[in-house]
């Protein structure tokens, strides 16, 4: 077995060794923080009044130390009713080093006030002074225990972060668990400012008081120790703080640098419950809601095209619109009734979408954008929602590289024993109203106008001259406009487009709803 599983199951065991374990240092530098005593009366009464009840004190001394390991089992064994998917559980294994580290100190607590009630005692048969004794042994305790405290929150804390709590929350999220609060970093930062910095300082200074005020000497060798250990007690409490907030923050960094590639999978496990601990929850909410929204954006996109979605993330919707010159494409398949009639639905389906598809890719390199599906027909803008100068001649770009499309198609079709399909397309440029157009709480970005008439009536006369394709002459005289003006700019500040075929008149044709003939042209 993996020690960092066979930790994670037996880890109450060691979190109670290390608890024992700081303790025993204590113990064994507690002659290193005792005050020096002077040879006076009442310390020696103080001696012989000890040595009397040497028995009573020694068997009290291990019942304070056995106290602390006593409450940190019981604390352990309220886990053990739980399983280790309830909140509780967790919640427990969360505050258990600050739960430790505040009953291992207990032995010291309880020491201190069997000592005063001892001191009392002796003060009420001797009638002696007992205020250095008194403060030496509040000094000396307050030490020990913050030594004790130190050593076992850290420590266990340490271990809780790497081994335990990834263990319970492989996705982190310990803010949200039940029954858990938040550490502060405020606080742990004056914690460290207190064991490493006021106690030490405090206890120095009143020990060196002390000795001066009664002229006694202690062994050099004794603050080179204690010094010593302070400073190796500060160094590992530097070290351990700041890894508490470089392991996260590097997290933190490199969730940030893959969700700017783009991978809002990426997520920042940090298992601490304290501000670091909210800020990687945080980050992970912000992870997840990006990736919804970057799911609604693409889905959106499948929807409308990119261009108006764009549109229509960037812009504020809300009804009404622009008056824009663009060209109107409306595209139709002939005789689609009877083609459906012969073919179960589910293939016209998928011939539908390859042919789509396909005419969608011929739109798009030139800029247009498909506005809507008609059933076998579509709609296509160009000129909106972005303005474009060369719109007119775009779209009948688009329709010439349709038409070739459309042959490719049917040639693949016609070797799978597919129907060939054939279409019309009519074009006509004008202003337009584009906008957002609806009800106040479902609206479609569209364009509205008699162009768009126009255009769909056009294509609908491909029937009555036999043609796939039909211009009208507001669009031809646009794309011969934009033709001169590209051939003028070639070589200057672009590239000159391919020469697009001259116009062939096709008629005046009348249209329903319009007094005027429309001049109609194609490209054979």
């Amino acid at each position: 077995m993996k020690f960092k599983e066979f930790f994670v199951k037996r880890h109450v065991y060691f979190y109670g060794g290390i608890c024992l374990a700081a303790n025993a240092l204590a113990v064994l530098s507690s002659n290193l923080t005792s005050f020096p005593m002077p040879d006076s009366r009442p310390i020696l009464l103080w001696s012989e009044f000890l040595e009397e009840r040497k028995f009573l004190i020694t068997a009290l001394s291990v019942f304070c130390y056995a106290f602390p390991c006593v409450l940190c089992f019981l604390y352990a064994v309220k886990a053990l009713k739980y399983t280790i998917e309830d909140d509780e559980y967790k919640a427990i294994m969360v505050h258990m080093p600050g739960a430790f580290a505040l009953r291992g100190i207990t032995g010291w607590i309880c020491n201190f006030v069997l000592e005063v009630i001892f001191l009392f005692r002796f003060k009420s048969f001797y009638g002696c002074e007992i205020s250095f004794i008194l403060i030496s042994s509040l000094a000396s305790y307050i030490l020990l225990s913050m030594f004790s405290f130190t050593l076992i929150y850290f420590t266990l804390e340490t271990l809780n972060r790497n081994l335990v709590l990834p263990s319970l929350y492989p996705d982190g999220m310990i803010s949200s668990t039940k029954r858990t609060f938040l550490a502060s970093i405020k606080s742990v930062f004056f914690f460290y400012f207190f064991s490493a910095s006021l106690f030490p300082a405090t206890f120095l200074g009143i020990r060196l008081f002390f000795t001066k005020y009664f002229h006694l000497e202690i062994p050099s060798y004794y603050d080179f120790v204690f010094m010593s250990i302070l400073l190796f007690m500060a160094a590992a409490l530097t070290v351990l703080i700041s890894r508490y907030f470089q392991v996260p923050l590097k997290k933190l960094a490199d969730g940030a640098e893959e969700i700017s590639k783009g991978n809002y999978e990426e997520r920042a496990v940090i298992c601490s419950n304290d501000e670091m601990g909210a800020l990687g929850d945080a980050f992970n909410q912000m992870a997840a809601s990006l990736k919804e929204k970057e799911f609604m954006r693409d889905t959106f996109g499948k929807i409308v095209t990119p261009q108006i979605r764009d549109y229509l993330l960037t812009k504020s919707v809300a009804l009404g619109g622009e008056t824009l010159e663009v060209t109107v494409m409306f595209c139709d398949i002939r005789g689609f009734t009877t083609l459906s009639e012969k073919m179960a639905p589910e293939k016209i389906v998928a011939l539908l979408n390859e042919y789509f598809t396909g005419l969608e890719k011929c739109v798009a390199r030139h800029g247009g954008v498909i506005n809507k599906y008609i059933g076998d027909a579509i709609m296509v803008l160009f000129g909106a929602p972005i303005p474009s100068a060369t719109h007119a001649s775009d779209a009948l770009a688009a329709a010439l590289e349709m038409r070739e499309t459309l042959s490719g198609m049917n040639k693949g079709w016609k070797e799978r024993g597919l129907p060939e399909i054939r279409f019309g397309i009519g074009l006509h440029s004008g202003q337009v109203l584009a906008g957002n157009i609806g009800a106040a709480n479902r609206m479609e970005y569209t364009v509205i106008g008699d162009t768009v008439n126009t255009a769909s009536r056009i294509e609908g006369l491909c029937k009555l001259y036999k043609k796939d394709l039909l211009v009208s002459q507001g669009a031809a005289d646009l794309i011969q406009a934009q033709k001169a003006a590209r051939t003028e700019t070639a070589g200057k500040t672009e590239t000159a487009a391919a020469a697009l075929p001259a116009l062939t008149f096709v008629a005046d044709a009348e249209i329903r709803g319009r007094k005027e003939k429309v001049r109609v042209f194609t490209i054979a």
